[in-house]
């Protein structure tokens, strides 16, 4: 341990880390008619405080510039000034600029040239796309989800969770301006993010480099504005409504409500005023309601009285994001930043069970904010520091009514009903509470150290604060009597269904990374330390685990504080070393090969370290559920990838790449283990294993002369053990097997086919994207009506395809330019064939619209609909087709 933290204090000390918020600048400067290097040539981004001048050889190097396009300016005595517009700066990578100039006798205006674009970038080593403020601008999309359905190797399963080459969604990280907004409880994303917020966003789906850790199949990095130091801004105002006829599952979509979508933002940007030019802000607002395409009808209410019959939305959202951003340059070399990010979710997930009495269904909110305080300063134009600290919180609440004792809620036997009925009165009495809280420091270094090596290294720490609340409201007893009438109440903290906890981890870790550029190679050669304790307990004896509840003889009757010793031990602290290796080789002007490796890991989401508290196992029952393990291993994966990058003509380009993935100690349920008085439970494990391997081919044409598309086109098996960590579980509770082989994912999609095409005819802007994919994996099953006609057995998991899933969106702009003000009217179309789209099916038949089920089902007086009328589960398909139509105003 000592040796480890000499280890960490001695990278701390000597340099830290870039992470991925900015690019860089190099190129050499000549004569050109001579054809030899200038010597302390001014090279100057304009509408920046960055600049260098060249060396010895003509050589410059500009460090830390915020991704966006550039007017670049080269000044030297006795010569031509020159002005390259249009040069484009991304996220990691180095733009090559090269200058000559002409000598001049007199003072005369610079010359502007237009920047060569480069279609390939030579310098990535591994797989990742780039999505430019702009970009999202012309695409038919709503949400930053939208857009990151589009890039290579990215699916999505069946209830909308993202999935990168394979991997669990769990699997990817999310940064925004060099600083994690991962949720570590469930390593989802933190906060949400408004598109118009978004200067670049850098999707990393191949072996990424050691700055970016604790994720095992990909990285989500954004980049968001600034202020301008001209006074900018925007108003977009959109509204609209699914506009489909699919009425026998989408009840009452044929409705059309032009207000039933509304949408509200606005952003501004420039010096704030009366401080200078130095100090800039932007601010973005966004209020978005949706009323969703999933109703119901209020037949009956919560006491189970007759209802007035509206239809009422069940799948509705109430959005609302915000960001501030303050920038300020006291020097030319020393930047501040101060940025906050908000987002706020009220919504309702659609419960098909509460259809005819939608009042009863319980309500959602979630709540995130992170802020970050950010110093950068920049020693030369080869060499910066920075040093960040940044707070993110998130709280996620589920319930009905906001006070748990509301006389409104009604005993839990009114929940009781037949089976496949509309609950026709009731209340959900489920409670939900989370919150998360981060800490995180960095301090970070970059340096051109040589014409040829870049050196970054890094060191961050991350101190969490985890609260969790979870029960079921239940009737009040007094003396172990219940009271009448009904009364709500919460369970005791000692009491099995109550799952209430805190917990406070903490991770440090740091790298060194080397990017050497030659003109034959360029290669990215780093390595990780990651550290994690997760400041749990686990169980000495794991067949007395109820600390309240305790079997062992004499212990009951000590106190809680004196039985904890001889209950508890604290988890072990985790540490791990993780090389990563990539390499570049141009095999001409246009081409270039690239090979990456690396090994990878991430600390298991926290509701698997802690799930369901201090173990309070009750004495009496079987097969109660998986419980947290706090000494719970890292999850690990070796990723290999090749491919190939080639410019084809002057503005096209082909990428072509093969992967694999080899992941181990996924997290898994353990095997039963029995109590003293044979009371069955289980624990997580580190024992699931996958691999993934498959190819990316992406086709693209750059924006020239109004067109350009891109075509990506994924295929990848995706096989494992167990696509959730619960399966394993659920096997043992039902007497099945354990997982003997590998089988395909709940998220394999063999093949994956992705279109975007912008294009601009007659002053109108046309966006249209395309998206097919094979269909997803089911488990088929085994009803009545099979084991009638000789089928009961035999049949493995995940063995059957979903239909496959085809859908096409669509957006028209139409510009125009009034005396200081640019107005755009825009109309969207999500899933413009209103195409029918499985998600899920019925496993017995493999068609989302048809079961056998009902043909074994008796009828009953007291179910108030039929089992036909059921089971036409509409969450079976995607979303139906939805219209919006806009303004956005720019001035």
């Amino acid at each position: 341990m000592r040796t480890m933290w000499m280890l960490f204090l001695t990278l701390m000390l000597g340099a830290s880390a870039w992470s991925g918020t900015t690019g860089k600048l190099a190129g050499k400067v000549t004569d050109s008619r001579t054809k030899e290097p200038l010597i302390g040539v001014a090279i100057i981004i304009e509408g920046t405080n960055l600049g260098a001048a060249t060396d010895l050889d003509g050589n410059f190097v500009i460090l830390n510039i915020p991704p966006g396009k550039y007017r670049v300016l080269g000044r030297y005595i006795g010569y031509q000034p020159v002005v390259v517009s249009d040069v484009s700066i991304s996220i990691d990578l180095t733009t090559k600029l090269d200058m000559e100039l002409s000598e001049s006798t007199v003072e005369v205006d610079a010359v502007v040239i237009e920047a060569k674009r480069d279609v390939v970038k030579k310098d990535v080593t591994s797989s990742q796309s780039f999505v430019s403020s702009s970009a999202i601008e012309a695409l038919p999309v709503a949400e930053m989800d939208d857009v990151l359905q589009l890039q290579a190797g990215v699916t999505r399963d069946a209830s909308g969770g993202f999935h990168i080459r394979g991997g669990r969604s769990s699997e990817i990280a999310y940064w925004v301006n060099g600083v994690s907004v991962t949720d570590a409880f469930d390593n989802s994303r933190g906060i949400q993010i408004d598109n118009s917020s978004i200067q670049e966003l850098q999707v990393i789906s191949g072996t990424f480099n050691a700055e970016y850790g604790n994720a095992m199949s990909g990285i989500v990095n954004t980049v968001t504005k600034e202020g301008s130091g001209n006074y900018r801004g925007s108003i977009m105002v959109f509204a609209g409504d699914h506009a489909s006829n699919f009425v026998d599952y989408f009840q009452h979509v044929d409705n059309f409500q032009p207000l039933s979508t509304h949408n509200f933002q606005a952003s501004l940007s420039g010096p704030v005023p009366f401080f200078g030019d130095d100090f800039k802000f932007f601010v973005n607002g966004r209020y978005y309601y949706d009323d969703g395409y999933l109703k119901g009808e209020r037949r009956y209410t919560t006491g189970g009285s007759p209802g007035d019959g509206e239809v009422v939305p069940m799948d509705w959202r109430r959005n609302t994001y915000g960001q501030m951003n303050l920038s300020y340059l006291p020097t030319n070399s020393i930047k501040l930043n101060l940025e906050g990010l908000y987002s706020s979710e009220r919504f309702q997930d659609y419960a098909h069970e509460y259809r005819w009495n939608p009042d009863g269904n319980v309500l959602k909110r979630s709540e995130s904010f992170t802020s970050t305080a950010t110093l950068n300063h920049m020693l030369s134009s080869t060499t910066f520091y920075t040093a960040k600290v940044s707070y993110f919180s998130k709280e996620f609440r589920e319930h009905l009514y906001d006070d748990p004792y509301d006389s409104r809620y009604l005993h839990p036997d009114s929940l009781f009903f037949v089976s496949y009925a509309f609950r026709p009165k009731g209340t959900n009495l489920h409670r939900f509470f989370r919150r998360t809280n981060t800490l995180v420091g960095k301090l970070d270094a970059t340096s051109q150290i040589t014409a040829s090596h870049l050196i970054k290294a890094g060191a961050e720490v991350r101190y969490h604060d985890l609260t969790f609340d979870d029960f079921t409201l239940e009737p009040l007893r007094v003396n172990n009597i219940e009271v009448v009438p009904f009364q709500p109440s919460i369970p005791a903290i000692s009491q099995p269904n109550r799952e209430l906890y805190d917990a406070s981890p903490f991770e440090a870790s740091v790298y060194l990374q080397d990017k050497i550029e030659y003109e034959s190679v360029i290669i990215n050669l780093g390595i990780r330390i990651d550290y994690f304790d997760s400041h749990g307990k686990v169980l000495l004896d794991v067949t007395d685990p109820n600390i309240y509840a305790p079997l062992r003889p004499g212990v009951g009757s000590l106190s809680i504080a004196e039985r904890e010793p001889l209950f508890y031990k604290n988890a072990d602290a985790k540490f791990q070393i993780s090389p990563r290796f990539g390499v570049a080789y141009p095999v001409s002007d246009a081409g270039v090969i690239h090979f990456s490796y690396g090994h990878f890991l991430q600390i298991p989401p926290f509701q698997y370290l802690f799930n369901r508290g201090m173990y309070k196992v009750p004495n009496d029952g079987l097969n109660l559920g998986v419980y947290g393990n706090p000494n719970l291993n890292p999850q690990r994966t070796v990723m290999y990838e090749i491919g190939f990058r080639q410019e084809l003509a002057e503005d096209y380009s082909i990428d072509v790449t093969g992967f694999y993935r080899d992941v181990r100690d996924w997290i898994t349920s353990g095997p039963f283990v029995q109590t003293r008085n044979l009371v069955t439970y289980s624990s997580y494990v580190n024992k699931d294993y996958a691999n993934v391997k498959g190819i990316t081919l992406t086709f693209n044409r750059r924006l020239v002369n109004n067109l350009s598309f891109d075509v990506n086109y994924t295929y990848q098996v995706a096989e494992g053990s167990n696509s959730r960590p619960e399966e394993e579980f659920e096997a043992q509770s039902g007497s099945a097997e354990p997982s003997l082989f590998l089988i395909p994912m709940d998220w394999d999609q063999n093949h994956l086919l992705n279109a975007s095409l912008s294009t601009t005819i007659e002053e109108v802007q046309i966006g249209l994207l395309a998206r097919y994919g094979t269909g997803l994996p089911y488990t088929p099953s085994i009803t009545q009506y099979t084991a009638d006609r000789g089928l009961t057995s035999g049949l493995t998991k995940n063995s059957r395809r979903i239909p496959a899933q085809f859908t096409i969106d669509l957006r028209f702009d139409r510009s125009f330019r009034l005396p200081g003000v640019e107005m755009t009217l825009f109309a969207r179309v999500f899933n413009l064939l209103d195409s029918r789209i499985p998600i899920r099916v019925f496993g017995d038949t493999g068609q989302p619209d048809f079961t056998t089920t009902a043909q074994s089902i008796g009828f009953d007086a007291n179910r108030p609909n039929t089992v036909e009328e059921y089971l036409k589960y509409p969450f079976h398909y995607a979303e139906p087709r939805n219209v919006q139509f806009g303004v956005e105003l720019s001035f």
